[in-house]
């Protein structure tokens, strides 16, 4: 069957197509009218359609893609803007943080400093009282007035011992016993040789002057007796009898200061304390040389903390020091009985501002803020442009970058514009050699005094990788939500004033490079870029620096010191791909529709020609006169009715050839009027209607009416419901656009505070985890008070014991003392009887002398009452010796015991007050506990609320971003159905109907 269908349509195919066919004269044959007619009324429409929809298409994608194009080019802006106001909050917190550090060192340092100048005090003020009371004991002034008179005899051993044990204890290296002509009398140093005379305006010269009057401090100077050693003495006086015999020399040993200033509590292992004198050398030595430094001419120190300290000064700052570091240094004045010395606490700048984190041997806070951030570098910087911290450690560490081997960096320019304005500055994108010759930009801000002068500078370098991101997050969220629609996504770039890449570009291989990020062989001088960087915005379609036409988008790009233009394009070639895709579909519907118009076009002419065929060949013998062919009937239509009337009419064709020929003349002018009117409908006006008659004309006409009809009515439904369907979604579109921009910022709001309520939870916890913690700080230091207090209490009852002791024993001792005395008085007594003895022991030997033989018997015992007498004499005075021995330990136990009461009696109300303090502290303490206990709890009921509404917010936000996404899909199909509905307008506004009519009347 279906090839026999083809052989029929190929007969008649070549039937239309030979000479003399149905195509070939067309006009002679209804068939080839009908057939030419019906491929026009069809394929006319169908072209004028596919023409506009070209147009409208290729106009709509357009005007979308510069939308698009603009939504990105301010997305991109925006993004750019809030991340570099981004590092310039973290930078801001940075220098906050470095401000609050620098102040708690310099409260360390401060403290630190007070409690050594009280310790340095105290230690003076011991070794003064000690100096008084060995110059003033009578032990001592018997002991070395005894001396004076008998140097040779020289002092006793058991002295010498007690006296090295003395000086020892308390950090003395000698005691030299000087004149008051300045000869040395008496030394414990055995290099200081008997009788040599000190030098004028040496330290020994100094405080024997000083000593005659009174006990005295001598500062360090170049001895007299060795060269190069610095000495320093305290002086004092030796009287006897209210004369002065001599002058005390008591020289501190070098290390006297040393165990003192190496305690540093809270300063780290590179604290450091030491004392300068006026002469700007040391007074202490110095923990970083292996040689002592104390009064050492080749260790001078002429810093700024020396200089103000000396002219009655106290504070901190930031400077550098003897070993030419940058320091925080707490600098005081020091008075030593009439001497004057600097007292100087300084701590590593570096270590001061980035301590290092617990359980890290090289971490610290900052370098780790570095790494969390992505940051190349992050530097601390010196108002003189030193740079004494660098989180990587980059060349560039440790230099001057105003004044060093990059201060025609960028760097350099941006420290100095802070310096020079006391704000925030950043720099455009550079090749930076400490970097590795990479790009790199920075942003550095002040941190200021209470006077507004910069104390330090705080810089980061900020990646472009990271710049990168951001200008490839929107082209990311495009790819990610039009990739179903085939759409193109937009390039965005920046441009510098240089005309150089600020960001890489997306395919650097069309602008014949590898990268685009300042490469000067991709400089671009496009419209868009001298546009931008002139201030001007705007959106067209141009040429780009590739050579392709593109749809750009550009506007100038501004932060601070920054100006850069940005630029967002798309190929014009790919945004019309998908209308030329469009178009390919088109031809190929109108090819096809064509060839089956054709087929069904010869189908319907066949039919309709093929009766009339018929008939024409009846007709043709009726016109020979042969009546007796009949026409065959093909079809049921009003031709085969006509075939069959004509058929009839043959027969009866001899009686009414009349009147048969006023019908046929009739039926010709209805054909024809029916013809006339089937041409203006063929034009496309369905209003029109054929006149009914009574033949089979009429009936033809009449059903060619009611099919008009119907279809007028159709085609006035598809218009009507074309423009509703177009109206509502024209509404749908706007409302749903709306509505989904609207979602949009509402997700970005609830993201926005989400983020916020995120980080207000952590720190509400972190507070109230703090708060708990200082509760039980609280609780324990409250407890440590109470047992501080019962412990204080419990030391005043034994200090007023030992307070009742020590006077006891002080009573005893002098009963001693007085016993001894008596003593004293006995051996003197004893003393004057051998002496009475021994006298009379001579003039007995002289009597029995002169007795001669009668008296040599007598002189035998007179002599040995002599050698009595002698050994009395000489056990007498070392009776006396040890009496006085005696009598100097009782004094001096007796000073020191009265000392001892003193500071018995000073540390039992300490003691009392200390009870009183501690009690107080015990009482504030658990009002502080109870008041800590209520804020963490406080504290932690708000961090639960807090957490739970950041989770309430945080699924509002996934609400709104999925309805923003079903909203905007809404959005585009009812854009689709709005150009659907406009498209139908377009296919039926080539009809005229009824309606039409009305209102153009109406009009």
């Amino acid at each position: 069957m279906a090839r026999d269908w083809k052989e029929k349509l190929t007969k008649k195919t070549a039937g239309l197509t030979r000479p003399g066919g149905l195509l070939s004269g067309w006009r002679k044959s209804i068939r080839g009218k009908l057939l030419v007619w019906l491929m026009l009324i069809s394929l006319v429409p169908m072209g004028i359609i596919a023409i506009a929809s070209y147009r409208y298409s290729a106009s709509a994608l357009q005007k979308q893609s510069f939308e698009n194009l603009e939504t990105t080019l301010a997305f991109q802006r925006q993004a750019l803007t809030n991340y570099f106001a981004d590092q310039a909050k973290t930078l801001d917190n940075i220098a906050e943080t470095m401000r609050v550090l620098q102040q708690e060192a310099y409260t360390r340092l401060a403290a630190v400093r007070d409690m050594q100048k009280q310790q340095i005090m105290d230690y003076f003020h011991i070794r003064f009282q000690d100096v008084q009371a060995f110059s003033s004991s009578p032990q001592q002034q018997n002991v070395f007035a005894g001396f004076l008179k008998n140097s040779a005899a020289g002092l006793d051993s058991t002295f010498i011992n007690f006296m090295g044990q003395w000086l020892d204890k308390r950090d003395f290296y000698s005691l030299v016993l000087l004149s008051p002509e300045g000869k040395v009398l008496y030394s414990t140093d055995k290099e200081v040789e008997q009788g040599v005379m000190i030098k004028e305006n040496s330290p020994e010269w100094n405080a024997l002057r000083k000593g005659m009057q009174e006990t005295s401090f001598t500062d360090y100077g170049l001895s007299s007796f060795a060269e190069e050693t610095p000495v320093s003495y305290f002086s004092a006086p030796l009287l006897s009898a209210g004369q002065l015999e001599g002058v005390f020399l008591f020289r501190l040993k070098g290390t006297a200061l040393d165990n003192i200033m190496k305690h540093t509590p809270g300063l780290g292992e590179n604290g450091e304390s030491y004392m300068v004198g006026v002469d700007g050398m040391f007074r202490s030595n110095s923990v970083y040389f292996s040689e002592p430094t104390l009064a050492n001419p080749a260790f001078l120190v002429d810093t700024e903390s020396v200089v103000y300290a000396l002219a009655g000064e106290s504070g901190e700052e930031t400077t550098i020091n003897y070993r030419g570091d940058y320091v925080l240094s707490s600098y005081t004045a020091v008075e030593i009985y009439g001497t004057t010395w600097v007292l100087i606490i300084e701590v590593d700048q570096a270590d001061a501002m980035a301590p290092k984190l617990q359980g890290e041997e090289k971490g610290n806070h900052l370098t780790q803020l570095a790494e969390d951030y992505g940051f190349p570098d992050l530097y601390l910087i010196n108002p003189d442009g030193y740079i004494f911290y660098s989180a990587k450690h980059h060349p560039d560490y440790l230099t001057n970058i105003l004044t060093g081997p990059f201060a025609s960096s960028i760097f350099s320019n941006v420290v100095g514009k802070v310096l020079e304005n006391k704000e925030m500055a950043i720099s455009d994108y550079s090749l930076y050699e400490p970097a590795g010759g990479k790009p790199a930009a920075f942003v550095a801000a002040p941190i200021l005094d209470n006077k507004g002068q910069v104390i330090m500078i705080t810089a980061l370098q900020i990646p472009i990788d990271q710049i990168n991101t951001v200008m490839n997050t929107r082209n990311q969220f495009e790819a990610e939500s039009q990739h179903k629609q085939d759409m193109a996504i937009a390039d965005t770039y920046l441009i510098g004033t240089d005309g150089l890449w600020r960001s890489e570009a997306s395919n650097a291989k069309k602008y014949g490079v590898d990268k685009t990020l300042l490469n000067p062989k991709a400089k671009l001088n496009t419209e868009a870029v001298r546009e931008a960087l002139a201030g001007k915005d705007d959106t067209k379609l141009i040429v780009n620096g590739a050579g392709e036409t593109v749809l750009s988008s550009w506007a100038p790009f501004k932060y601070k010191d920054l100006t850069w233009a940005i630029i967002s394009e798309i190929s014009y070639d790919e945004v019309h791909a998908p209308v030329r895709r469009l178009m390919y579909i088109i031809g190929f519907t109108v090819l096809l529709a064509t060839v089956l118009i054709a087929v069904v076009s010869l189908f319907v002419a066949g039919g309709i020609t093929r009766q009339a065929g018929e008939i024409m060949q009846v007709i043709s013998k009726v016109e020979r006169g042969d009546y007796s062919r009949q026409a065959k009937v093909t079809s049921n239509d009003e031709l085969g009715q006509m075939a069959s009337s004509f058929n009839t009419m043959t027969g009866t064709i001899q009686n009414l050839v009349q009147s048969r020929q006023d019908e046929h003349d009739k039926l010709n002018n209805s054909i024809i009027q029916l013809l006339e009117e089937i041409t203006l409908l063929a034009d496309g006006d369905l209003t029109i209607r054929a006149t009914v008659t009574d033949d089979v004309i009429g009936t033809l006409a009449d059903s060619l009416n009611l099919m008009l009809d119907n279809l007028g009515r159709a085609f006035r439904r598809i218009k009507d419901s074309a423009e509703q369907v177009g109206a509502t979604a024209n509404v749908l579109s706007e409302s749903t656009g709306e509505l989904a921009d609207q979602n949009s910022s509402q997700s970005k709001m609830v993201t926005d505070a989400v983020e916020k309520i995120a980080f207000l939870t952590d720190e509400i916890k972190k507070a109230s985890e703090q708060a708990g913690q200082s509760a039980d700080s609280s609780s324990a230091s409250s407890h440590v008070a109470e047992e501080g207090a019962v412990a204080v209490r419990e030391t005043s009852h034994s200090m007023e014991a030992i307070r009742s002791n020590v006077q006891n024993t002080a009573r005893a001792i002098k009963r001693l003392g007085e016993s001894s005395q008596e003593i004293s008085e006995f051996a003197r007594t004893i003393n004057e009887i051998s002496d009475r003895t021994s006298i009379l022991a001579l003039n007995a030997s002289i009597q029995a002398a002169a007795a001669g033989e009668e008296g040599r018997g007598f002189a035998v015992v007179a002599e040995e009452i002599q050698r009595l007498a002698e050994r009395a004499a000489i056990s007498t005075r070392q009776i006396e010796t040890l009496i006085r021995n005696i009598l100097g330990e009782i004094t001096e136990a007796g000073v020191s015991m009265d000392a001892s009461i003193q500071e018995v009696v000073q540390g039992t109300k300490l003691s009392q007050n200390a009870l009183e303090k501690l009690e107080e502290i015990t009482t504030r303490s658990n009002e502080v506990a109870t008041l800590i206990q209520t804020v963490a709890a406080a504290s932690r009921f708000q961090a639960e609320t807090t957490a739970d509404l950041a989770k309430k917010m945080t699924e509002i936000g996934h609400i709104s971003m999925e309805t923003a996404q079903e909203t905007m899909g809404a959005s585009i199909s009812m854009r689709e159905m709005e150009a659907m509905g406009e498209d139908m307008l377009q296919a039926v506004a080539a009809f005229k109907i009824e309606g039409d009519q009305q209102s153009g009347a109406a009009a």
